[in-house]
């Protein structure tokens, strides 16, 4: 989840087009003849068109496993759990493998690293498609999985830099909006296919929409940035130049987890995702154990809580644009409230819809608050390996809360308390950012 600390490769080319995007490479002047311009809002627009198609397909990549396990499993004739483990060495790859590929590629130009990310994940994804052999799978998961997890912080950091500062938190959420339209659409789409055709279909067609993409991206990458002051807090903070700059070391970026608000907005992020995911995890027997409904029903529920997903992820997008802070408390205590809620008022069915809808909507909403957050306080030479970090922060969260879930679960009591313990964790969560808020506040 993040962009790039390094220069562009090439700051020669200021006219360089792709997909109508060449008025945000444009160098322009003010009236006094020396202050580049911003970009502009057509190219802005473009740009963060591609970069949501982009997490669109990456995030499809990720979660397609989920609909696919059975027909794997049975063409490359292993158990359903042992084809499960796809699912887990994705998620413990993105959270080992991104931190340590973000410090090892620092000094490679941004260009180069699009292009060599975008060919490490078609050709993982498509070494997946062509074997019955599981050992050859999961090696092609991992290499999608260690692309997926250098090139998301890219995107978000494209995104930013292609809006002025007052837009980021509007930038952030429209890649996010990527993830919650794969929930909806990806996911449902990629299962279809696999059911009705092949489970590999599925998967060219990932490594497909990743090869159509990744040129226009890799046209963004080439493109010169403005370097942009956040105002007070970038100041702060030392400065949080985006885009140019020289290359950090790999100790001067290990040294931004060494700030405080750096910190805490990672913790933000895996008490969040842990408190989302110790309910979610388990939503579906919620659904049907406890609610009463149908497994066909719980699908379409599904489906809302998704939609709820992109209605929280775009309304947090501008409420961060107004003050970042803020947007991540308003998140958190939504998700501290409405886990518990969900959980109160499982036997009702109509409450529980209302429930889910929001629990949802504010999931979704965290996380373009945090992200802006990040690139906010994180400095530019480190921006990539803070957000690569958060990244594995949130994936460390998602199997933090499926196993509490489980333990809660195995303890014997009602599923309706899974959603509530959900919900203490993340008022952990929220004590923390009021906390950051107030200290703020107050510097």
């Amino acid at each position: 989840m993040d962009a790039s600390a390094t220069s562009p490769e090439s700051l020669t080319s200021a006219t360089d087009t792709a997909m109508g995007l060449a008025a945000a490479a444009h160098s322009a002047t003010d009236t006094s003849g020396n202050t580049p311009a911003r970009p502009e809002p057509r190219a802005g627009s473009a740009t963060l068109a591609v970069l949501t198609l982009c997490a669109f397909t990456l995030g499809t990549g990720e979660i397609m496993i989920a609909g696919l396990l059975p027909d794997i499993a049975a063409d490359a004739g292993v158990s359903l759990s042992t084809a499960g483990l796809l699912v887990s060495v994705f998620a413990a790859t993105v959270v080992v493998g991104g931190p340590v590929l973000a410090l090892t590629t620092s000094a490679v130009g941004r260009v180069r690293l699009l292009v060599t990310l975008f060919a490490l994940f078609v050709t993982g994804t498509a070494m997946s498609a062509l074997t019955s052999s599981f050992p050859l799978i999961a090696g092609g998961r991992v290499a999608a999985a260690l692309a997926h997890s250098a090139l998301m912080p890219l995107f978000f950091g494209l995104a930013a830099d292609a809006v002025p500062p007052q837009r980021r938190g509007t930038a952030v959420a429209r890649v996010s909006l990527g993830f919650s339209l794969a929930t909806i659409v990806g996911l449902p789409l990629g299962t279809a296919i696999g059911h009705w055709f092949s489970w590999r279909l599925t998967f060219w067609a990932v490594a497909l929409l990743a090869l159509a993409a990744a040129g226009p991206v890799v046209a963004l990458g080439r493109k010169p940035y403005e370097p942009t002051r956040d105002g007070a807090e970038a100041q702060a903070g030392g400065g949080t130049e985006v885009g140019g700059g020289k290359r950090a070391g790999r100790l001067a970026e290990l040294r931004v987890l060494g700030e405080r608000r750096v910190r805490a907005v990672i913790a933000v992020t895996a008490l969040s995702a842990a408190g989302a995911f110790t309910a979610y995890t388990y939503i579906t027997p919620l659904l049907t154990d406890t609610t009463g409904f149908s497994a066909s029903a719980t699908t379409v529920l599904l489906l809302l809580f998704g939609i709820g997903g992109t209605v929280g992820n775009l309304v947090s997008g501008r409420l961060a644009d107004r003050s970042v802070m803020a947007a991540v408390c308003a998140g958190v205590a939504a998700l501290a409230a409405a886990l518990p809620l969900l959980g109160a008022t499982a036997t009702v069915k109509p409450l529980a819809v209302v429930f889910l809808f929001l629990f949802g909507a504010a999931y979704y909403g965290v996380i373009p608050a945090v992200n802006t957050r990040l690139m906010n306080v994180a400095p530019a030479r480190a921006r990539n390996f803070a957000l690569t970090v958060q990244s594995s922060a949130f994936n460390l969260g998602i199997a933090l809360g499926g196993w509490l879930g489980g333990e809660v679960i195995a303890s014997g009591v009602s599923m309706r308390w899974v959603p509530v313990a959900g919900g203490l964790v993340t008022v952990c969560a929220l004590g923390l950012a009021l906390a950051e808020s107030r200290a703020r506040t107050s510097a």
